[in-house]
Formats: C-alpha cells, sequence, structure tokens
C-alpha cells in the first residue's frame, strides 16, 4: 500500500483497473461454476487471466498509462464477448457476456469524448445483435434489448455529467467566460496552430482602473454588475473563435487567433467605443518561440507599463 500511496496514479488508471478488475472477477465466476462457454474451459482461465493482467497495467503505468489504451481494451471485450455469444450453445451463457456493456457504457462516457465514446458503445452492440442473429434465443433478444438501453443511459448520463463539470470547473460563475483552469494549455494549443499555419496571435490583458475604489464606495453589487457588463462588452467585441477569459478580480484575458498588432489594437478600440469604464491593457503578439507562460508575461508587463503612463495622465483612455 505504501508503494502505491508513493506513485502517481492517475484517476483514470485506477477506473480502468476497477473495471478490468469487474471483468476478471466475471470471468473467475463463469469459470468455477461452469457455465459452460462455447470455447472451451481452457479459454475461459486464458481470459480471466488476461484480464487480471490488464487490470493491473494502468496501476503499474500510473501517469504513463494512456487513454487509447483503456479504449483498445473496451474494444476488444465487445468483439471477444460478441464471439462467445455467437457460438454458445446456452441462453445463460451468452447473457452473461453482455451484463457488463452498461458499465463499460459509463466508463466510455465519461472518460473519453462524446463522439468517440458514442461510436464504440454502438460498435459494441452492432457486433452483439449480429452475434444474436447468427445464434438466435429469443430469451436473450429481450434481455440484450433491455441492456441497450440501460447502456444509453449510462452512457448518455456519464457524458452530460462530464460535460457539466468541464464547463462548471472552467468557467467563470459571475460572468460565464473562461476562468484560468486549463487557459495555459489552451493558448499553446493556438499557439502551436499558428506556427503550423503561419498566422499570427495575439494575446491582450484588460485590467479595470480602480475597482477596488468602486467596491467599496458604491458596493460589490455594483462592482458585480459592472463585472458582468464588461465581460458582455468583451464578448460584443471579440469574434465567435476569439477565447476570452477572466483571470483575476478585475483582470480578463483576449487570445486573438489570426490577429495582428494593428487588427488587435482595432478591437481594442471597438471595446473603448462600447465600454465607457477605465481600463488599461497589454498587448502581445507571438513570437516563435513563444509559450502560454511567455505571452502572457509580456503582455502582463506591458498592462504594468500602460497602468504607469495612466498614472501620469488619470483622464487618458486606453
Amino acid at each position: 500500500m505504501r508503494w502505491l500511496r508513493q506513485r502517481s496514479i492517475p484517476p483514470f488508471a485506477w477506473v480502468t483497473a476497477a473495471g478490468g478488475a469487474v471483468i476478471a472477477g466475471s470471468g473467475l465466476l463463469d469459470a468455477v461454476t461452469s457455465t459452460g462457454d462455447p470455447l472451451g474451459s481452457g479459454w475461459t482461465w486464458f481470459w480471466v487471466a488476461v484480464t487480471v493482467v490488464l487490470a493491473g497495467t494502468p496501476i503499474a503505468l500510473g501517469i504513463r498509462f494512456v487513454h487509447w489504451v483503456g479504449l483498445a481494451g473496451v474494444s476488444v471485450f465487445f468483439v471477444i464477448t460478441s464471439l462467445q455469444m455467437a457460438v454458445s450453445t446456452a441462453p445463460v451463457a451468452s447473457v452473461n457476456n453482455i451484463v457488463l456493456y452498461p458499465m463499460l457504457a459509463c466508463y466510455l462516457g465519461w472518460f473519453y469524448r462524446r463522439w468517440v465514446a458514442r461510436a464504440v458503445t454502438g460498435g459494441g452492440f452492432a457486433l452483439s445483435f449480429a452475434a444474436i442473429a447468427v445464434n438466435p434465443f429469443d430469451a436473450v433478444l429481450i434481455t440484450w434489448v433491455n441492456i441497450l438501453l440501460a447502456s444509453v443511459f449510462c452512457l448518455e448520463a456519464a457524458g452530460y455529467l462530464r460535460s457539466r463539470l468541464d464547463r462548471e470547473i472552467t468557467t467563470d460563475p459571475l460572468t460565464g467566460l473562461l476562468n484560468r483552469s486549463g487557459l495555459d494549455a489552451r493558448i499553446d494549443l493556438e499557439l502551436g496552430r499558428a506556427a503550423r499555419t503561419a498566422q499570427p496571435v495575439a494575446v491582450v490583458i484588460v485590467d479595470l482602473d480602480d475597482f477596488k475604489k468602486i467596491n467599496d464606495e458604491r458596493g460589490h453589487a455594483a462592482g458585480d454588475r459592472l463585472l458582468v457588463e464588461f465581460a458582455a462588452a468583451l464578448r460584443e467585441a471579440t469574434r465567435p473563435y476569439d477565447l476570452v477569459a477572466r483571470i483575476g478580480g478585475d483582470e480578463f484575458l483576449l487570445v486573438l487567433p489570426a490577429t495582428t498588432d494593428g487588427e488587435a489594437l482595432e478591437l481594442i478600440g471597438r471595446l473603448h467605443a462600447s465600454a465607457p469604464e477605465l481600463w488599461s491593457f497589454g498587448l502581445a503578439v507571438a513570437e516563435p518561440d513563444d509559450t502560454a507562460h511567455s505571452i502572457r508575461e509580456r503582455a502582463d508587463q506591458r498592462l504594468y507599463a500602460h497602468k504607469a503612463s495612466r498614472k501620469q495622465n488619470p483622464f487618458g483612455r486606453p
């Protein structure tokens, strides 16, 4: 147990290992109760041994365990169980092979993109239906339909909950904008795309001036209204594919793909027209060796330089 605590094992690896253990346990029950596997008892014991190894692999690999391995494991399970159903000589043996499908649908819905999870789950049920068509059992067909319905529910519920959680984690609850969570990864993605397409990308950091004074003199409700109105102005000034995030109490960040320095200044001019509050900004256009950290830091430095100039000219505008 101490060895496990010292390892960095992500939740995905733990859940995958648990799923493998459940499949191994189900296979073991089949082996010891002699359900009459059509491929022979030796095959059943071999399959149990394989699933035991697969259950331990995510724990052994830890952070090195990649998502496509879990996807491949689920696909193999669908293929093997469908093969068993196609040659089964007993309805009970066929049903035992598909009772775990809802569990796998839940796993896919939570850990994989919706279209991937739906495609793999749909493929698994298509294979199992083909197996029933080859080796028909009336009772199994009814059970298959019930398991299909349960699996669709598990798949969609897990996918919905995961997408809802992701939105809550990455969204600022007051303004509805993106927050800091995962922002650097998205900036790096845009920088990589810009490097491949030879397109510019600009990052702008905007900071409301004297926001604390507004909270102190007019109350936090007034401050919140100002933030919501300013966030709406940012959305109005930007394009649908631009990234707009709230990264601090009164600080916002814009990521503008395919935008030059001059085009970014034009956007700032439009924002000036729609947002009458006093605010400062820092603008940085990506350089070849930039990372999310370096371009944000450069924009931040220019923001503070702009704020310093504003102190000398308190009535100036961005």
